[in-house]
């Protein structure tokens, strides 16, 4: 199994990225906010890969990381039943780490299920069997923020055409004590890209 990869960027998709490494290019999936930061990067590039041999498509998938955490957090979802690699892929570039933390820590399926493609038996499935996990996940700041508001500050963004990343991304930095202020504190962050 491959553990990393380092090397120089060939190609940057919107999801994945060709790394050449050692004369060979190899395509590795990533999350959106990855791409970000990769694309103003002009040296070499290390990440840290899981390695998926998918027999029923007869394909060899290698998914990446520029963080160990990132790839323990994306090897701790894919442990749960019903989560495969694309899946978890999806949720870590819907949620902030932090915020699954919460959301498993408080039992809150219901902001779980606002991911795409997570239903509700698969929200609770990832509650129930994350439970005891998630204890190495940073909290930060996260005291006091209601995940209700959260998920509806999320669903304005997503109504307004922004796409999951992009709104992921404008609330981590939007502060504010209610709904409106962090909707708008938002929008202002947005409006600047």
């Amino acid at each position: 199994m491959i553990s990393f990869l380092e090397g120089t960027i060939e190609y940057l998709g919107d999801k994945f990225v060709v790394l050449n490494a050692g004369g060979i290019g190899y395509r590795v999936n990533i999350v959106p906010k990855l791409v970000n930061s990769l694309s103003k990067s002009q040296d070499k590039v290390k990440l840290h890969i899981h390695s998926q041999l998918n027999m029923r498509e007869g394909t060899f998938d290698l998914y990446g990381f520029d963080k160990r955490e990132g790839l323990e957090l994306f090897n701790l979802l894919i442990s749960v039943s019903g989560i495969g690699p694309k899946n978890a892929l999806n949720i870590l570039s819907s949620i902030e780490p932090k915020h699954l933390k919460a959301a498993v820590v408080n039992e809150d399926p219901d902001y779980l299920k606002k991911i795409s493609g997570l239903g509700p038996r698969i929200a609770q499935r990832l509650v129930l069997e994350l439970k005891n996990k998630v204890d190495y996940i940073d909290m930060g700041d996260m005291e006091g923020v209601d995940l209700g508001q959260e998920g509806h500050a999320m669903d304005a963004l997503l109504s307004l055409g922004y796409s999951p990343s992009q709104a992921k991304d404008a609330l981590k930095d939007a502060k504010g004590a209610t709904l409106q202020e962090r909707v708008r504190e938002a929008l202002k962050i947005l409006g600047k890209k």
